[in-house]
């Protein structure tokens, strides 16, 4: 009887031995590992179903490319703000419908992600308090750099593409559209690389503005890249990041040329007609030849990183360099772009509004 029950209770044990590591062998089939672009090792489900975007804003376009908007399950509000003032809501229009409530003034609430049970959430490597938030959490967070390659636009969309199907599973390291990017930014490199820096138009981005400064970027920025990708000479090579600065060092850069980008609602009419807040550029040449513009806005804000990139460098290219993209029918590239990798079949109205967002479609302080 003894020796029965202790051959019994033996089997049992056996067995349990047996579950457990079968259970154990399941679980580490039911994870994988990526490195993100802070580097560290993100452990993830084998299968990814529910996502949430939090702080890097424009991946939200990049990821309704390739996977469209069903496993989104959260949307940092800003997202749905961009995404309701461009292109992106024509397309998608359920993305006005994303919970968004778990983030408000770019701060997370732990308690309002467990609610949307995500099985990732992407941010931006320069918000760690959103990773600090997912772990709190116990949800494995994702990060994203905004300044792959010093700010390459094209470069940082093409390692975007390739971690994000590593975290959803799929292999797009070769899909069409990082080709095209690729072939894109070889054009407009293989016609500028040899033209005379004497033949380079002096060029600067107004960011942002305060009632005392104008925020320019220098190098180290998306503007920087833009302008000497596309030809052009960064007036204000002499700054680094983002400073503000006063109208005097305006002056005495003096650009040639002036982008005035999505995140401040000024327009070009602003500078020409002197209502853009107290500040005067009218002794500026890029003022005083009409050579300001708005940058585009499509499926996001051109001026950082979005899925519209490519069309951002060819666009930036024709500005600087008019002569040498002379045989570039910008139109047709966009409806090209557009019909390719969103299926849209862009009309004339469409192509204004990208090429001249309106002042509500600013991200950033009103005029005054």
């Amino acid at each position: 009887m003894k020796k029965n029950i202790v051959s019994s209770v033996m089997l049992v044990l056996f067995v349990c031995s047996i579950f457990a590591f079968g259970a154990k062998d399941s679980s580490s089939q039911n994870t994988r590992t990526v490195i993100d672009q802070i580097g560290d090792a993100v452990v993830l489900p084998q299968n990814i179903e529910r996502v949430v975007i939090a702080s890097v804003w424009p991946l939200a376009s990049v990821y309704c490319l390739a996977f469209g908007t069903d496993q989104i399950v959260g949307l940092d509000p800003a997202i749905i703000s961009a995404a309701e003032n461009s292109m992106l809501i024509k397309k998608y229009p359920d993305l006005s419908n994303k919970p968004s409530s778990f983030s408000k003034n770019g701060v997370l609430n732990v308690e309002e992600l467990i609610k949307l049970k995500p099985d990732v959430i992407l941010y931006s490597s320069g918000i760690m308090a959103d990773r600090d938030a997912a772990r709190r959490a116990g949800i494995p967070a994702v990060g994203f750099s905004l300044d792959v390659k010093d700010f390459n636009a094209v470069e940082t969309i093409n390692s975007w593409m390739s971690l994000l199907g590593e975290v959803m599973g799929k292999d797009i390291r070769n899909n069409d559209y990082i080709a095209y990017g690729n072939t894109i930014q070889e054009l407009v490199a293989s016609r500028v690389k040899n033209i005379d820096e004497r033949e380079k138009p002096s060029c600067m981005f107004i960011h942002r503005y305060t009632e005392t400064g104008v925020g320019i970027p220098g190098l180290n920025t998306w503007a920087d890249y833009w302008i000497t990708a596309s030809g052009g000479r960064n007036a204000a090579a002499s700054v680094s990041g983002t400073p503000t600065v006063t109208m005097e060092q305006i002056y005495q850069w003096n650009p040639q040329k002036i982008f005035i980008t999505n995140f401040n609602d000024a327009l070009p009419s602003d500078l020409y007609d002197s209502t853009f807040h107290t500040f005067d550029f009218s002794t500026v040449d890029a003022v005083k030849n009409k050579q300001v513009r708005k940058v585009p806005l499509g499926m996001y804000r051109w001026y950082v990183t979005c899925s519209d990139s490519p069309m951002m460098l060819l666009w930036m290219a024709k500005q600087n360099q008019p002569e040498a993209f002379a045989d570039i029918d910008l139109n047709a590239y966009m409806r090209e772009f557009y019909k390719r990798f969103y299926n849209m079949n862009l009309s004339d109205a469409e192509l204004d509004m990208i090429y001249n967002p309106a002042r509500e479609a600013s991200g950033g302080i009103k005029n005054k």
